[in-house]
């Protein structure tokens, strides 16, 4: 279909990569599924969404052939104390054999074999589909607050038999809040830029690049509302390359978080050359960004962006 402005294509973007509403469903209902035999099964547990889907921040697979991953934290409950030497208690291999045994208590999920692999249980679906469970404790010990909230940090279990904090609730409010700030925009753009990170085939983890549009874009916004600047997603964008290309060799964290900081686990030399390519890249979406000729931009917007930004 035709557009008439660079804008119009930017939000026919944002409405091919919004999760696909029967995949979606079929998500929602095998999530309450497997939330409700492990509430049944563990009395005083609780199970919640996490990740991108708790954030709303998820985008269509590529191919809706691929999988879909549903992310949740099951809360055995506060702790106020570890436990000192000599003493018992529950180690994160504890945990995730709790979850699995609270799983297979359903025939159905016995047959499709829990996989355990720290921090996580996985059930994986015929079509692809997969729950993450992540076994987690509230900290209240004091060591992870955050005061004036009522907002619990959670640990989770390592591979070397540790527990460390994961911020997944506060991380979800902080960019709640960060959108609200910037009237909604915060999480299309994130959105936006995942889906262009995949088709450059990008290697930042999903929640990497939440981070890095979390820690920027606002700011940005704030900047050009102060000086009523009119701009769109293009704009964003672009600034947006422009400004990770200056901080991606370094680890990001939410600020206030007690999320360990996240830099997908490159090298520094790794991330140095990508910062490289994101200047290039935000040179060029500048121009584009720019251009007074709608079918040029469009044209230019297309060919940049690639699927699955409208074709001009």
């Amino acid at each position: 279909m035709p557009f008439s402005t660079v804008a119009d294509a930017f939000n026919e973007l944002l409405k091919r990569i919004e999760l696909n509403p029967v995949r979606s469903a079929l998500a929602s209902q095998r999530y309450n599924a497997v939330k409700a035999t492990i509430e049944g099964a563990l009395s005083g547990k609780t199970v919640s969404q996490i990740g991108s889907f708790q954030r709303k921040t998820k985008i269509r697979p590529a191919d809706l052939g691929e999988g879909l991953d549903i992310d949740a934290v099951v809360s055995f409950r506060r702790f106020t104390q570890y436990a000192g030497y000599g003493e018992s208690g529950t180690t994160p291999s504890d945990a995730l054999e709790i979850v699995r045994r609270a799983l297979t208590s359903n025939q159905t999920y016995r047959v499709m074999t829990p996989v355990k692999d720290h921090p996580i249980v996985t059930l994986q679906y015929a079509d692809d589909m997969k729950i993450e469970l992540i076994p987690a404790f509230a900290d209240a010990t004091g060591a992870h607050a955050h005061p004036g909230t009522s907002i619990d940090c959670y640990i989770i279990g390592t591979s070397s038999g540790n527990w460390e904090p994961a911020d997944y609730d506060y991380d979800a409010a902080v960019i709640s809040r960060l959108n609200a700030v910037t009237k909604q925009k915060l999480v299309p753009t994130v959105k936006v830029v995942k889906a262009y990170f995949r088709s450059v085939e990008m290697p930042l983890k999903s929640f990497h690049t939440e981070l890095l549009v979390a820690t920027i874009v606002p700011s940005i916004i704030a900047a050009w509302d102060a000086k009523n600047y009119s701009y769109g997603y293009e704009f964003i964008l672009a600034q947006f390359l422009r400004q990770a290309s200056q901080v991606i060799t370094n680890p990001v964290q939410l600020a206030g978080s007690y999320s360990p900081p996240v830099n997908s686990d490159l090298t520094q030399a790794r991330l140095a050359g990508l910062g490289t390519f994101l200047s290039d890249r935000a040179d060029e979406a500048w121009m584009l960004a720019q251009l007074e000729d709608k079918t040029q931009a469009l044209e230019g917007w297309s060919d940049f962006f690639g699927a699955p930004f409208p074709a001009s």
